[in-house]
């Protein structure tokens, strides 16, 4: 019997949702498959239809967060001749609305610190192309450079995710871009 390829990504979409909704309540290590498919209202059989166990649930929702972002600068920033976030706005905004709560909560005290490393391997290709200076610098002055632009990006992005107040997605960037541009390439 083939699946029906509507029910399948639905059926997948509610055992994340379930997933997540664990997730904001404890670390991976303390959910059990059972919670995820009792809150989502399946059996345990049709959770191991599409994952191995919950370790690789949790393993393909951060996949599948760093595979976007990756599309966007690959596709979209390191494209351009300078630096313009403005220009993909509308993509910046469109991640930001898809995984908004997941990027606090996999930064935060319950998350995977190689998401983070991984994030920053995504990120440095930008970097290297439009904030480091090209030539003049030794590679390992510009590795700490980059370690430091880097951390400071994603320590700012989780202060900016976990303010329930919120600032917008687009003053976010705007004061990011304006704090790490240096000022003869603004």
């Amino acid at each position: 019997m083939k699946k029906q390829p509507a029910v399948t990504e639905q059926t997948r979409a509610n055992l994340r949702t379930a997933f997540w909704s664990l997730y904001r309540e404890k670390p991976t290590s303390k959910i059990t498959v059972r919670e995820i498919t009792d809150r989502a209202g399946y059996n345990r059989a049709t959770f191991y239809l599409y994952y191995r166990d919950v370790y690789d649930l949790f393993e393909q929702i951060e996949q599948e967060i760093l595979d976007d972002v990756g599309r966007l600068v690959d596709q979209g920033l390191m494209r351009q001749e300078t630096l313009d976030f403005s220009q993909h706005m509308g993509l910046i905004l469109e991640l930001a609305r898809r995984y908004d709560g997941y990027v606090p909560q996999l930064m935060g005290p319950h998350g995977d610190p190689s998401f983070g490393i991984r994030l920053k391997e995504i990120l440095a290709p930008l970097l290297d192309r439009f904030i480091l200076p090209a030539q003049g610098m030794p590679e390992d002055h510009k590795a700490i450079l980059r370690e430091f632009y880097l951390s400071g990006l994603l320590a700012a992005i989780s202060v900016w995710a976990s303010n329930t107040a919120g600032m917008p997605v687009s003053q976010l960037i705007d004061l990011l871009v304006r704090a790490v541009t240096p000022t003869d390439k603004r």
